[in-house]
């Protein structure tokens, strides 16, 4: 196994030093509610707690700009009150990265009514805003570095057929690892002025869906046991998880006994077979102050639906850059993966991260994102249970670029020279 690890000198024109700031609050909800992911699920409303969800906080502070990342152990979280009250504590922008786990609550529509899903995403915002006045009050001169290492964790459930059309392998009990994927996880670190970890973002792109449809109780899924472990394994630093473009990978360990015991050991086995090249990377990473500015876009663009042209959505993309060598594509709804390795390819940074199922905005949701390849040999997620028309993902990754090239300063007013 391969790894990268890059201590980051993102110098610029300004002589400030990013600061950090960190919080946590747990919102496991306290009574049984709906189920978020499977249509099919087995057992109903949860009927217990298996581990505890946790949302996280991260601010960055440089160059005038305060910027928040959100990570939650929950299906989906999107806020316009969050960026409301964010901005009024002069956070924007606001990141609201969801993990997917699909063992977490539904108390959004359309998984479930408005009304019913209030309450609980009430004390989810309140927590969350508790948490970012935390976060921002405890800011520190903080020292950060980037790791990246190669893993093949999941496996790409959209399958050609005999008729060529791709159809979606749900339960891949034989582990066979079909790609394409992208294999690589991205380490963002950030330390005290003494060297010590405070903080380990891991991003990586495979479905949270280790526990199945007959799971009806809490958990955070792998991320869970992912963070557990970095935790355990760099103490006092705050361990969070953003998924990537996840939309058609499933991960390789799939608990379908429906035996309680056997199917949580199996997600147990897996996060920390994940964190068993996470933490070496994170440990290795060497850091150093930054120097510079954050930088950022947000835009929001109108598109029609894929079945009923006369409906339309808006749908919120935040693109930032931090000095000169990190960026970041936040993108809602399920991106799937070739929108993340174009990202990656054509950002022409050294560290460029694609947060998938990360609302920026509170604008719409738009559900699966897939690439135009995905999506003409279709399939779940390409074009089954799609609403966004063709091309849609292709677009937003378009925008993402021509926003980082203008925080960049590329786009010249007139021609350069020939």
């Amino acid at each position: 196994m391969k790894f990268a690890f890059l201590p980051l000198l993102a110098l610029g024109s300004f002589a400030q030093e990013i600061d950090a700031g960190l919080a946590r609050v747990e919102i496991t909800p306290s009574g049984s509610m709906p189920m978020y992911g499977y249509a099919n699920r087995k057992c109903g409303p949860s009927t217990g707690v298996h581990d505890p969800l946790f949302a996280k906080v991260l601010i960055l502070r440089g160059g005038g700009v305060q910027l928040g990342i959100v990570t939650a152990d929950l299906g989906s979280l999107v806020s316009a009150r969050l960026h409301e009250e964010a901005e009024r504590l002069g956070i924007k922008p606001l990141l609201l990265a969801a993990s997917h786990s699909h063992s977490t609550p539904a108390f959004i529509p359309p998984s479930v009514s408005a009304e019913q899903g209030a309450p609980y995403r009430r004390e989810v915002e309140d927590k969350i805003l508790g948490a970012l006045k935390q976060a921002r009050q405890s800011m520190f001169p903080a020292r950060f570095g980037v790791g990246s290492g190669k893993i093949q964790a999941g496996y790409n459930r959209l399958v050609k057929r005999d008729d060529g059309r791709a159809r979606a392998l749900f339960d891949n009990l034989e582990r066979i690892p079909l790609t394409p994927v992208d294999p690589e996880f991205m380490i963002l670190r950030v330390d005290g002025r003494a060297g010590n970890a405070k903080a380990v973002l891991v991003h990586y792109a495979v479905h949270a869906v280790v526990l199945g449809s007959t799971n009806c109780k809490y958990s955070a899924d792998y991320p869970g046991v992912l963070q557990a472990r970095l935790e355990a394994e760099l103490p006092g630093a705050q361990a969070m998880f953003v998924q990537g473009a996840a939309g058609d990978i499933n991960p390789l360990f799939m608990a379908r006994t429906g035996r309680e015991d056997d199917d949580f050991a199996t997600v147990r086995k897996f996060g920390e077979w994940i964190a068993a090249s996470v933490a070496p990377a994170a440990r290795a990473i060497a850091t150093a102050p930054w120097t510079g500015a954050i930088r950022h876009t947000t835009e929001t663009l109108r598109f029609h639906e894929r079945w009923d042209k006369a409906k339309t959505m808006d749908v919120g993309l935040t693109t930032v850059l931090i000095g000169k060598d990190i960026s970041l594509a936040a993108m809602p709804g399920e991106p799937l993966h070739r929108l993340q390795t174009r990202w990656k390819r054509e950002a022409d940074v050294p560290h460029a991260f694609f947060y998938g199922y990360t609302d920026s905005t509170g604008a719409a949701w738009p559900g699966y994102l897939p690439d135009l390849r995905s999506a003409a040999y279709g399939g779940y997620g390409a074009d089954v249970t799609t609403r966004i028309e063709i091309g849609a993902g292709e677009r937003m990754v378009d925008r993402h670029l021509i926003h980082l090239f203008g925080l960049r300063g590329m786009w010249l007013d007139q021609p350069g020279k020939p």
